[in-house]
């Protein structure tokens, strides 16, 4: 993988010299809080690099909330996302294995995969929700990207992870390869980070995770008291990198000719599961949040060879129970190791 440098003010004249003829996301500061805004002439110099991940997943580019699938969806075009850290990157090999590489494709997916380019940043200020290391990954993207950007005090280390990436950049003369010094403080502080990540997560343990496997009983999901606060709102798993399941809407009447759209759902709903006679297969909340974390750390695993969680603490950050999954997580599995 090549790597490159560029200097602040290189980078930053690249990148408006791009907007001109791309659409292009990027992560803004909204009250102390990031989100995906378009970047414009206006507010290019705003851009927030290498803190943290936004708020919204980058599955949100490629599949939207509500979309019509039925008559299909015409004029997809192209456009480039920075800012998605490793978390949403590593979400990237369910959604592909859902949508696109299966038996089953989704044409718009596909599309919007092929037509979006993807410039990544490294971690540097995690937030105290944050787990990568413990799931197995670490704040900063080792693959998925077409360009990944660290930011140090001299300017910005460019790695090209896909012939895309290499296209974008083109012949642009004020890119460099980089030197032994430069590439050492940037695996410095890639290495704050990461263990800032691990003090964040002292005091939970996920180092048999996998024994997670089978614990259906409900009596062991009552045991951490704060799965009872659980709101059933949806917010963990639309925020989630690796959440797929959605419906399918068909509307329409005589003068209009009907649509089948599709849109997102979410697992902690009631009636998700629930059969035409009226029973359903989780009938408590326990059941539900059970399953939720169960489809993460077992039924994920067992489909795709792959955790469905990324530790992008999102599922914490946005629960309006306060529930952190660390902890559920950590009081299951030392009951269970207990029967």
């Amino acid at each position: 993988m090549d790597t490159l440098y560029i200097s602040n003010k290189d980078w930053e004249s690249f990148i408006r010299g791009k907007i001109e003829s791309r659409k292009i996301f990027a992560p803004f500061d909204f009250n102390g809080t990031l989100f995906y805004a378009k970047i414009t002439a206006e507010n290019a110099d705003d851009i927030v690099y290498n803190r943290a991940r936004p708020v919204e997943p980058l599955k949100l580019f490629l599949f939207p909330f509500k979309e019509r699938v039925s008559p299909s969806v015409e004029g997809i075009g192209d456009i480039v996302v920075m800012g998605p850290a490793a978390c949403d990157l590593k979400g990237l090999e369910i959604l592909d294995r859902v949508f696109k590489d299966g038996d089953y494709k989704d044409p718009c997916y596909a599309e919007r995969r092929e037509k979006t380019l993807i410039i990544s940043f490294d971690c540097a200020s995690p937030y105290p929700v944050c787990f990568c290391e413990l799931v197995g990954l670490h704040p900063y993207p080792e693959g998925n990207f077409d360009l990944n950007v660290s930011r140090i005090p001299e300017g910005f280390l460019v790695d090209i992870g896909s012939d895309k990436g290499r296209v974008f950049i083109g012949e642009d003369q004020k890119f460099f390869q980089i030197t032994d010094e430069l590439r050492k403080k940037r695996d410095e502080g890639r290495r704050k980070a990461g263990e800032t990540i691990k003090e964040l997560n002292r005091d939970f343990d996920f180092t048999n995770i996998e024994n997670l496997k089978g614990a259906c009983q409900t009596e062991l999901w009552r045991i951490p008291k704060e799965v009872e606060n659980c709101v059933q709102c949806g917010s963990c798993t639309n925020n989630c990198p690796t959440c797929v399941c959605f419906l399918l809407e068909d509307t329409g009447n005589r003068k209009e000719e009907m649509r089948k759209t599709k849109v997102w759902d979410s697992c902690l709903f009631p009636g998700y599961a629930r059969m035409a006679a009226g029973a359903s297969p989780r009938p408590t909340l326990y059941d539900r949040y059970a399953n939720r974390l169960l489809c993460k750390y077992w039924y994920m695993v067992e489909n795709f060879g792959m955790k469905g969680c990324t530790g992008c603490g999102r599922c914490i950050a946005g629960c309006a129970g306060k529930i952190d999954k660390r902890r559920v997580i950590t009081e299951v599995l030392r009951e269970k190791e207990k029967v």
